[in-house]
């Protein structure tokens, strides 16, 4: 057990450093969006064609690349076979770099073709601008692999935090010279997109640069062993191509709200302005919320246990792999349950302190008569996905636990068969009374729909005992609990605040206040309620920060029992 548990602890610390670059990204990249929204105005549409191009191509090009150097490179290294993870690291960098280099001849050169067929020709300059970050990811993207692959996750967030401080910093201030100067609104939004390929170039820079100061990122050479160039490309291709279909389908998934809100709303009865406000307000507002807390808190651990699975399984460790499997998916939905709780009970306040409440508090008039500003309808729609939280997180684990079990290509049927019924559920909830909540609730259903697909695939394909009924049961109560304490503690914060301070709760410091209340309920009525009910267990309490000190008094005052006494 203390082997397991300092096994686990590794993949644990792993995430723990992902989560942190994760959470500072994030917020370089809410600082960044709001001030340049303000200097582009209605002009950031421009800067958002542009983008959106960009990251289909990142997303095409680098979303398989990572996944199959970490998982080929650990599977080598715990063979001790040092130089064929050297040779993997260096024949996908020449690959990879090559597939970028391409993709950014290509935008260079059918900018202004894009532009037009997508709508903004005046984005033109922007995607030119924004394509040499195209082979810098690439190449960025092999070595972050290679490092994962080596259980060293630092090169990845340090890399990460770059690009995100110098697209705000760069991007801020050349879209401000610009402006200042009367430049077009092309030249605003190619200044503010320039940030992108200069933060992915010093990224670059860094990792490769890591790479003459090795320290503990060196993998074993206990065996000289090295299978053909042949051999490696083929592996990596047949690792990467699946991951980057799965990828691109649920990219895909994001695009059909594009193709069917608006239409299918207006054919609904409801006017093109009102139906492009619900949009905006769902995509802008919800949305993004919804992938806020998951993308910071859990996805880190499906990027950090591949290699530790994929590692145990090269040496034919199945009990090692099996109890890493249900650790990674149970840490996965202790962790989403209380993300969907508080975006359940506080997603106006999130809302209006991210983006402010006054511009989206205006009134709607829908075709049934009724009246419904953007904010709530926003709050609405956020409401259904905080539940699809703890559905899209176990999805992203489970499917990079497929990937190290060398399923990859299931996470792709289950995605396919999750988007397929997701079409048919938002054209049909669009056109009932729920409206644009309809598309929230198709998420919902299209991420249940993958869960128990992926969980199914694990136990057939894999071998892995899994029940989510008995891995879940004790959390999700324990969710219940605290979803009610946070809604006390809401109300009493909302109360406080307009007795001492202003009727008015839904300004930015009003929202604040009332977060910080709701969120310090939260973590204690949380933390208290899955140790008073039994719902984490003791190894799994070992592998958190003082973990063992943690443990070992929970045991002695009888509030968990020791693993494997019943």
């Amino acid at each position: 057990m203390e082997q397991d548990v300092k096994r686990g602890k590794s993949f644990l610390r792993e995430a723990a450093v992902l989560t942190v670059s994760n959470f500072a990204v994030k917020i370089i990249g809410v600082v960044f969006k709001i001030p340049l929204t303000n200097i582009l105005g209605q002009s950031i549409g421009v800067f958002n064609a542009a983008y959106s191009i960009y990251a289909m191509l990142f997303m095409l090009s680098t979303s398989g690349l990572p996944v199959a150097i970490s998982r080929l490179v650990a599977a080598s290294n715990e063979r001790g076979r040092g130089r064929e993870a050297d040779r993997i690291s260096l024949l996908s960098g020449v690959a990879f770099g090559l597939i970028g280099l391409l993709f950014t001849v290509l935008l260079l050169i059918l900018a202004p073709f894009v532009a037009r067929v997508t709508g903004h020709p005046d984005s033109a300059v922007a995607m030119r601008v924004i394509a040499p970050s195209l082979l810098f990811i690439c190449i960025c993207s092999s070595e972050r692999g290679y490092y994962q692959g080596l259980h060293n996750m630092v090169p990845t967030a340090i890399s990460q935090f770059i690009e995100a401080f110098f697209k705000m910093s760069v991007g801020l201030a050349a879209v401000y010279i610009a402006a200042s100067r009367g430049a077009s609104v092309p030249v605003q939004a190619a200044c503010a997109i320039s940030g992108v390929s200069v933060g992915e170039f010093f990224a670059m820079v860094y990792i490769l640069a890591v790479r003459k100061f090795p320290r503990r990122s060196r993998p074993v050479y206990t065996d000289d062993t090295v299978r053909p160039d042949k051999t490696l490309i083929r592996a990596i291709t047949l690792v990467a191509l699946p991951v980057t279909l799965t990828a691109a389908a649920l990219y895909f998934s994001q695009f059909l709200d594009t193709l069917i809100i608006v239409n299918v709303l207006e054919s609904s009865g409801e006017t093109h302005e009102t139906a492009h406000t619900l949009y905006s307000a769902y995509t802008g507002l919800s949305v993004p919320l919804y992938d806020l807390l998951p993308a910071t808190l859990v996805f880190p651990i499906a990027t950090s246990i591949l290699p530790a699975i994929s590692g145990a399984r090269a040496v034919g460790q199945k009990k090692r792999a099996a109890k890493l499997t249900a650790q990674a998916i149970r840490l996965s939905g202790i962790i989403a349950v209380p993300c969907g709780v508080f975006l359940l009970v506080t997603g106006k306040w999130c809302i209006s302190l991210l983006y402010g409440a006054d511009k989206w508090n205006v009134p709607l008039q829908m075709a049934s008569g009724a009246q419904i500003t953007a904010l709530d309808s926003a709050t609405y729609a956020l409401s259904v996905l905080a539940f699809a939280v703890f559905f899209i997180s176990i999805v992203s684990t489970t499917n990079s636990l497929l990937n190290a079990y060398g399923r990859q290509h299931l996470p792709f049927l289950s995605v396919l068969i999750g988007i397929a019924v997701l079409t048919v559920a938002e054209i049909g909830l669009l056109y009932s009374p729920l409206g644009i909540i309809g598309a929230a609730a198709s998420s919902l259903i299209c991420y249940m729909l993958v869960t128990f697909l992926n969980i199914r695939f694990l136990r057939k394909y894999c071998g892995v005992r899994l029940r989510l009924a008995g891995m879940f049961a004790r959390p999700v109560l324990c969710g219940a609990i605290t979803a009610l304490c946070v809604w006390l503690a809401r109300m009493g914060a909302t109360v406080l605040w307009k007795n001492l301070v202003s009727e008015e709760t839904l300004t930015r410091g009003a929202s604040l206040f009332i977060l910080a209340v709701s969120g310090v309920v939260l973590v204690a009525v949380y933390c208290v309620a899955v140790i008073a009910l039994r719902a984490i267990k003791e190894d799994e309490i070992r592998l958190l920060p003082k973990g063992d000190k943690i443990a070992d008094m929970l045991i002695r005052r009888g509030f968990i029992k020791k693993t494997g006494v019943e």
